[in-house]
Order: C-alpha cells, then sequence, then structure tokens
C-alpha cells in the first residue's frame, strides 16, 4: 500500500506502441573523451518473444516492437554522418528474431563499406545466415562467436525455456568452424532453480562436446588449436519473472558449483582448448538482496554509503564489511531476501507495478518450470502473458 497520500495504489507501465514512428536521437552527444560505448547504437526493436524464465526485460519489455528497416537505413546514415563513429551496433533483446533482419544488414553493409565503418551484431542465433553475415563483417582470425547456452544440461535449458538444443548449439558451432573461426566464447548461469550436479558438469561436457566438433575437422584444413572461453554468472532471481518466487543459493553454495565446473572441465580430453571463468559470488549475493528488496533495504544503502561503499560493482571497491555492518545495525536478516523460496499467494514489494505481463501468467510459467516443460514463443503461438492489452506489436502481427 502507499506510505503516503496522493501516491496511487497501482503504477502502470508507460510503453511506445508506435515505435516506427516514435522520435528516435539522430544527433547523440559525442564526448570529447574516448568512451567504452563509442559507436552508433540502432535500436531495431523493443521487446523479445522468446519468454526464458530467468530474464525480466523479456517480461518487462512485452509486446515484441519493431522498427521499419527503411527507417532505419536512413536513421543510420544520419547518425554516422552526425557523428563520426567508425562502428554501428545493432541493438535489441534478440536481433535475430527481427523478421526483416535480411534486409536491414545487407544495406547496412553496403554504407558501412562505403564509409569504412566496422559493424557489431550482439544477440545474434548463431546460423547460416548469421556467420554469413559476419564472416563479411569481421575479422575472423581475431574475432570470436559468442553462444549463450545459459545451462550446461538439456534438462536445466528446458527448464529455464531458453529454446535452444544442444543440436542447435553444436550445429552452430561446427558452422562456424568450418567457416574459419576457432574462438568460442559460451555464457551459462549456476544455481538455476532444480539444479543437480549432473546439469552443473554439463558446462564442462558441452564445452567438450563443441571442442571435438572442431577436432573432427581434418587436420590440414584447421587453423590451429581451438580457444573456448566457458563463463558462468552466478543466477540471481528477478522480480516480474517466472523465477521470482525463486529460492537464491548462498555464497558458499555458488563457489562449490563452480568449483565443480572447473574440476570437470580439468577432466576433459580437450582440457587444454577450455578455459573456465566464474563470477565473484559476493557481488552477487549483495545484487540478489537488492534485486528483491523492499523499503526496509533504503536504510541499509544509506549506512553502506557512509561505512565507504562506492562503485561496488568494481571489484578493486567491493568491500563485503561494509554492506555487513551496515545490515546488522539495521536489523536486517539477508537470508529473508535469498534463500527463502517464496509461495505464489506472497504478496511481493513489487505488485503495486503493473508491467502489463500478469502474475498469473509469471506462476504458471513457475509450475511449468519446475515441471521442465517448455512454452512455446509468441510467434509459434500465444500464451495469454496480458501484453495483447496494449493492442499491437507481436500479438497482433497478421
Amino acid at each position: 500500500l502507499p506510505n503516503r497520500e496522493g501516491v496511487p495504489a497501482v503504477i502502470e507501465k508507460q510503453i511506445v506502441m508506435d515505435l516506427p514512428n516514435a522520435p528516435f536521437p539522430e544527433k547523440p552527444v559525442v564526448p570529447f573523451i574516448k568512451a567504452t560505448q563509442d559507436r552508433v547504437v540502432l535500436e531495431i526493436q523493443r521487446g523479445c518473444i522468446r519468454g526464458c524464465r530467468f530474464c525480466q526485460a523479456g517480461m518487462l519489455y512485452r509486446p515484441l516492437r519493431e522498427r521499419n528497416w527503411e527507417d532505419l537505413i536512413e536513421i543510420a546514415k544520419t547518425m554516422l554522418d552526425a557523428t563520426g563513429h567508425e562502428e554501428i551496433s545493432l541493438s535489441s533483446l534478440s536481433s535475430s528474431d527481427y523478421r526483416d533482419l535480411p534486409e536491414l544488414v545487407n544495406h547496412l553493409i553496403d554504407i558501412c563499406n562505403e564509409r569504412g565503418v566496422n559493424i557489431s551484431l550482439p544477440s545474434l542465433r548463431i546460423d547460416a545466415f548469421s556467420l554469413d553475415v559476419m564472416s563479411k563483417v569481421q575479422d575472423i582470425k581475431k574475432s570470436s562467436l559468442t553462444f549463450a547456452p545459459e545451462a550446461g544440461s538439456q534438462r536445466m535449458r528446458d527448464v529455464i525455456n531458453k529454446g535452444l538444443t544442444e543440436e542447435d548449439i553444436l550445429e552452430g558451432a561446427g558452422k562456424a568452424f568450418a567457416g574459419g573461426w576457432t574462438k568460442v566464447k559460451l555464457y551459462f548461469m549456476l544455481g538455476l532453480p532444480t539444479e543437480t550436479e549432473e546439469d552443473i558438469k554439463g558446462i564442462a561436457w558441452l564445452s567438450q562436446k563443441i571442442a571435438e566438433r572442431y577436432y573432427e575437422i581434418p587436420k590440414e584444413e584447421r587453423n590451429g588449436k581451438c580457444q573456448i572461453t566457458a563463463s558462468s554468472s552466478f543466477f540471481v532471481p528477478k522480480p516480474f519473472t517466472p523465477f521470482q518466487w525463486a529460492a537464491m543459493n548462498t555464497k558458499d553454495e555458488f563457489l562449490e558449483k563452480a568449483k565443480i565446473v572447473k574440476e570437470e572441465v580439468r577432466a576433459q580430453i580437450n582440457q587444454k582448448s577450455i578455459k573456465y571463468n566464474y563470477h565473484e559470488a559476493d557481488v552477487t549475493v549483495l545484487e540478489g538482496i537488492l534485486a528483491r528488496g523492499d523499503r526496509r533495504l533504503g536504510p541499509v544503502i544509506w549506512r553502506a554509503y557512509e561505512n565507504g561503499a562506492v562503485f561496488d560493482s568494481w571489484s578493486e571497491y567491493f568491500k563485503e564489511e561494509y554492506w555487513k555492518e551496515a545490515f546488522a545495525s539495521c536489523g536486517i536478516d539477508t537470508s529473508f531476501y535469498t534463500t527463502r523460496e517464496r509461495s505464489t499467494a506472497e504478496i511481493l514489494p513489487w505488485d503495486f507495478i503493473n508491467i502489463g505481463v500478469t502474475k498469473e501468467f509469471l506462476a504458471r510459467e513457475w509450475t511449468a518450470a519446475k515441471e521442465g516443460n517448455v512454452t512455446p514463443n509468441c510467434r509459434m503461438r500465444c500464451s495469454g502473458c496480458g501484453g495483447k492489452n496494449y493492442g499491437g506489436g507481436v500479438c497482433y502481427e497478421g
């Protein structure tokens, strides 16, 4: 409930449905210093059809809305002229789901080749079209391909509704290797709901299978050894996702799971071709507390700041003791926010916000996750998430 008068009981998500006619920042400010994202960013669509159960953005920004590819070409020209940037990046949650991607990319290649501009293509599925495009815009010898299986086993990928099979991954890797790539990055999560030791070891096993696929290529056709870098972050349940009710692992549980993966990687035949990295567990636990926190955490954040907490996501600045003291002095038991599985009947701190996607849909997906059932993407079948109420986007295609 509101804690003072004049505040509405429900906050409605504000959303731009007519994306093709929405303003686009065609002349962004260009700093004098070198910025990390020093490139033209071309937003091709908003939202996502995939329905990955861990992904907050995929639920928050429903329904999927696309921009017209012809408009995007003109915007790209204007932005390149206005900024002088030497790289352009396509921005979306899942670029491969943009229906006019071939037309857009092929026209962009022509424009960028004329101007000596690089094209960055993040969040593409590794299929024949994507590899063909990447071979045109990347230096294959220097660049690496990124896959995000998210989980080591097929069972676990079904739980999280990733919609990616092991066959898809190995087929994509095989095509990439045949096309001349030798470097592959793999992104995983540890600590997902229902996870078993077999799912954890699956990260090493999948990395091994990808390496095996490379060494199936005749030796005379290979470019030396392959480099497979498997990285795992630790899973944090987020509000407005089917996993908002899930329990989170402790710091020690996270580290133990990372240790299992590390040892299993060392046991693989192609271990010299596989490198394994994992995220800091203490920062992840703090993220988990803040992700599902309520208004009682306001004083904690202020106290941690007074203690000296600043730039916490930079590991050299993060000091766990600042936060421990803050939680203790404010009388907060952090396990209330992290390791506890919630009931779907519990009133959650963010229930007063209406994002269009209903709590009933998220609860159905939470049940489907625990049963290992896959939900088709929005273009295959409408699952009644509530996004249709906005009156446009993917819900009304055709």
